[in-house]
């Protein structure tokens, strides 16, 4: 449709809003309320613009003026434009061609700030508030009332997470709407009328999950991270975009630091993974990253550990590793490392000759399927989840299967970016529960779904295909209904060892057509497999670490895993002293994923970058660095030195070019779905992935964090728990 903003013609596609058709025209609009994946509800009135219409005569032709032009009508006053659908021929008039436009918005600009209190040298917002700009660009200036301000409740704990200022809110209704319309949860809403309306919730409280992203939605100062809070102000803080390794998901996120420390994480856009949404544990999970870190090697003297520089550190490998044959040395590292750390591992290995390497938590299952996009789940017509508890294991993909339940409407993008008003986007919008079955243990989406099985986990693929209860005859019928069906598989299915049960979902995926989103156990489990670092030539791999002869291990505490230490030389790479640092013959300090720059591969098979954080790491180092030294103290060349070298390899290696991903990532499905190298036995997974736990002057992080968590902060942590192979959870 042809649309005309300020005198400049533009085509675009029917129902667009009238402020994206403002933004197409490369003109600007202030708004408040308006957010790109909610709804458009007109609430702050600050996207005045003025909007006429042709109109058609009696005769049906298009009236014309008296020179023969096609005659516009505007309508009597300023109308808003995010409500507003832009039509054919339709004209709009911004601030920047009307004086009727300027002053109606700087009249608005006015009425909101008549009870907003002058909090700007000590809010938290300031330099980053919307309504800072916005009065600057649109406002009068100055204040024609003298009168005393509104007062209201300050510093209010809408939980222990969320700090509510009702004084400064300016009632836009975005946290109000974000619950409704994204995690599916009614807990706030308006409270009174008129000047005496405030935001709060009649539980006292916020649900745990996903709160904390009313704090980054918020246009002011009214809810702030209670985490972050009075840590600094925004021109303070070193801005690094990168990507979220807690999950698989590869969730974006922008990692403040300021004077070395990690004091915030707030959400970041991208259309394909989280959108712009991001779970509390990857928001306010983050205290690790600068409490209680090793910035020093550490050397066993006399049974006891000393602090000691990197020469003697590697002196003391020499030493210990002399009478260890290469191939006989195990090379162990977490499954959240790093493609360019992973291929440095994987030609070292190669180097040694030890077939001794793994990485984990990962699982035994080698799934053939059709995979899922984070996109298809948000668009599927049928999602069935098989023993997962998503809040547990990649909490975004819970978020992606209600947008799939309120219709699956993915907002359109632009030019200019994603649509800031999606006029198919509701308040309060219908959900179809009819659409999600969950077969497995009670969890969090138990509450959404039309169909719920309870399962065990080892035989629930099993039990699905030759369905004996009426539960899972309605979940298999839904499959088989549905044109575009999802199967999402979790921990209970994946982690039971069964070896029939790639041959299973496959059958389920050519039976139904369904595509099969697998959680891995391991935020790049997906990228080290394709990799082939698992163990081969008959090695044990990490499930037998104590029969090794001698050890290196990445970030893996097997002793607080119960799987005990190798009866040899053992070196640890940590980033705290965990129980296992502590019985090691060498502590070598390392960073963490905030602080690298490299690539992740997500559960969908999505290249993702990470990009270094200015976080004070003392003389930490990566994986690359650390095994550049330990191939210097074994007397061998290292086959990757650095990271555009370990670039080099992997392109050599995955035909993929990691070096300037897009800001999106790259998708390459193929990954998940990776062949291991020939002779590499899969091993059964005998942990649970959760989160991985770190000591610090002697205390476990995740016992201290879940004392703090817990009962401060009432978020409820997840760790590693033993299970028997295929056995019952």
């Amino acid at each position: 449709m042809k649309v005309t903003v300020d005198g400049i013609p533009l085509d675009l596609p029917a129902g667009t809003s009238g402020i994206d058709a403002v933004f197409a025209a490369g003109r600007d609009v202030p708004y408040f309320c308006a957010h790109s994946y909610l709804s458009p509800v007109g609430a702050c009135r600050m996207c005045l613009v003025e909007a006429g219409t042709p109109r058609k005569g009696k005769d049906g032709e298009l009236e014309k003026d008296e020179n023969g032009e096609v005659k516009i009508f505007y309508f009597p006053k300023p109308m808003a434009s995010c409500t507003m659908q832009a039509t054919e021929g339709m004209h709009i008039k911004t601030a920047a061609t009307s004086e009727v436009v300027a002053k109606s918005q700087a009249g608005m600009m006015e009425f909101t700030l008549i009870n907003h209190p002058l909090d700007c040298p000590t809010c938290d917002k300031g330099g980053a508030c919307e309504l800072q700009d916005r009065a600057f660009e649109y406002g009068y200036g100055a204040s024609r009332f003298g009168f005393d301000r509104r007062h209201a409740d300050k510093h209010y704990p809408l939980s222990d997470f969320v700090i509510l200022d009702q004084e400064r809110c300016i009632h836009c209704k975005r946290c109000v709407r974000y619950f409704e319309e994204v995690p599916g949860q009614e807990v706030l809403d308006f409270i009174e009328r008129g000047g005496h309306t405030f935001i709060d919730t009649q539980e006292g409280g916020l649900p745990t999950g996903f709160s904390g992203n009313i704090t980054d939605i918020c246009p002011v100062g009214a809810l702030l991270d209670n985490v972050a809070r009075f840590r600094g102000r925004n021109w303070e803080y070193d801005h690094t975009p990168t990507t979220c390794t807690l999950c698989p998901v590869g969730c974006a996120i922008t990692v403040d630091a300021r004077n070395g420390r990690l004091e915030r994480i707030v959400g970041r856009e991208n259309r394909d993974v989280n959108e712009m949404w991001i779970c509390d544990a990857g928001r306010f999970g983050h205290s690790f990253a600068s409490e209680g870190r090793l910035t020093r090697p550490l050397i066993r003297e006399d049974g006891k550990l000393r602090e000691a520089d990197w020469d003697e550190a590697m002196a003391a490998m020499n030493r210990g590793l002399a009478g260890v044959h290469p191939s006989h040395l195990g090379l162990f590292v977490a499954a959240d490392s790093t493609l360019e750390e992973g291929v440095a591992l994987e030609r070292l290995a190669a180097q040694l000759g030890t077939g001794n390497v793994d990485h984990w938590p990962r699982y035994a299952a080698q799934l053939t399927a059709p995979t899922a996009t984070l996109t298809d789940v948000a668009q599927a017509d049928a999602v069935v989840v098989i023993g997962a508890d998503l809040g547990e294991e990649a909490p975004v993909v819970e978020l992606r299967i209600l947008e799939a339940l309120r219709g699956g409407i993915l907002p359109t993008e632009f030019d200019h970016g994603t649509a800031i008003a999606d006029l198919r986007l509701t308040e309060r919008p219908a959900r179809t529960p009819e659409k999600l079955a969950v077969i497995g243990r009670e969890s969090g989406l138990w509450r959404h779904a039309g169909i719920r099985a309870a399962s065990n986990g080892h035989n629930a693929v099993a039990r699905l295909l030759r369905p004996d209860t009426d539960e899972l005859r309605a979940a298999l019928a839904l499959l088989e209904g549905a044109k575009q069906p999802v199967v999402i598989l979790g921990a209970d299915v994946l982690g039971s060892g069964t070896e029939a049960l790639a041959a299973q979902v496959s059958e389920l995926a050519s039976r139904t057509g369904a595509k099969v989103l697998a959680i891995p156990a391991g935020a790049n489990s997906a990228g080290l497999a394709a990799l082939g670092l698992l163990p081969r030539d008959g090695a044990a791999g990490y499930a037998g670490l104590g029969d090794a002869p001698a050890a290196f291990l990445s970030r893996l505490d097997p002793v607080g895993q119960g799987l005990g230490l190798p009866r040899g030389f053992t070196v640890v790479h940590d980033t705290h002293l965990t129980e296992t640092a502590k019985r090691a013959d060498v502590v070598l300090p390392a960073v963490t994923n905030y602080e690298k720059r490299g690539t992740t591969v997500n559960l969908e098979g999505r290249f993702l970058a990470l990009e270094q954080a200015a976080l004070e790491a003392g003389e930490g180092a990566d994986l690359i660095r650390t095994l550049t030294a330990l191939a210097g103290a074994l007397g061998v060349r290292p086959g990757v030195r650095g990271l555009k070298s370990a670039q080099a390899a992997l392109h050599e290696r995955l035909g993929v070019r990691v070096d300037g991903l897009p800001e999106r990532g790259a998708l390459n499905l193929n990954v998940t779905r990776a062949a291991a190298p020939a002779g590499v036995p899969y091993t059964p997974q005998l942990w649970k992935p959760r989160m991985r736990p770190v000591t610090r002057e002697g205390e476990t992080w995740v016992e201290r964090t879940r004392q703090l968590v817990e009962e401060k902060w009432a978020l409820p942590m997840y760790v590693p728990q033993p299970v028997q192979p295929g056995g019952d959870d």
